[in-house]
């Protein structure tokens, strides 16, 4: 064998031995990456365990998180409408009071008028009762006038009826034993 067949085998030896390291690092390597894929295999099927365990949680809490805001929106919509309800009662109040002002002003003046009404009466009251009190004091005078009036008017009466009585027998008598006419008109008249 030649030297060149000698470098030869030898450089070929060498190639093989280069690749037989070569082979068994790739296979080292091949290992190596299979421990690494069934690694990532399992941690992905981890992960996708966890991913759907995460999705499933998401689901659940955005239904939770809907239903509690449909309660919540329902709850808002509750206490909207209790607010809409107090502030109606609250202008119905408002508006009651506005009218029971009214009234109360409409009274106080009605009650003003009536006590201005009562202090005139009361005035009137007071001067007819003064008028009153003069018209009696004037009827009291009166029947007193007419008291002595009528005693006068008595006395006049029985004057009349006794000068009636004394005429009538004066005439009855006989004509010699009469009193002169002149005698009897000098008889004077009580004054009224």
């Amino acid at each position: 064998m030649s030297t060149a067949g000698k470098v030869l085998v030898v450089l070929v030896m060498l190639v093989m031995a280069g690749w037989i390291v070569l082979i068994s690092a790739v296979t080292q390597l091949n290992s190596n990456y299979g421990e690494l894929v069934a690694k990532n295999d399992a941690t992905l099927d981890t992960l996708s365990k966890d991913v759907a365990k995460t999705t499933q949680d998401i689901a659940s809490t955005i239904e939770k998180a809907n239903r509690e805001q449909a309660d919540m929106v329902r709850d808002l919509a509750e206490v909207q409408a209790r607010i809409v309800a107090f502030e109606r009662h609250q202008s119905a109040a408002i508006e009651s009071l506005t009218r029971l002002k009214i009234q109360v002003a409409t009274y106080e003046s009605a009650l003003a008028t009536a006590l201005k009404a009562l202090e005139t009466r009361k005035a009137e009251e007071a001067q007819l009762n003064e008028t009153l009190a003069n018209k009696k004091s004037e009827i009291e005078k009166a029947k007193t006038v007419n008291a002595d009036l009528r005693e006068q008017l008595a006395k006049l009466q029985d004057e009349f009826k006794r000068l009636l009585s004394d005429n009538a027998s004066q005439l009855a008598a006989p004509s010699s034993g009469t009193a002169p006419r002149s005698a009897r008109a000098a008889r004077t008249l009580p004054s009224l």
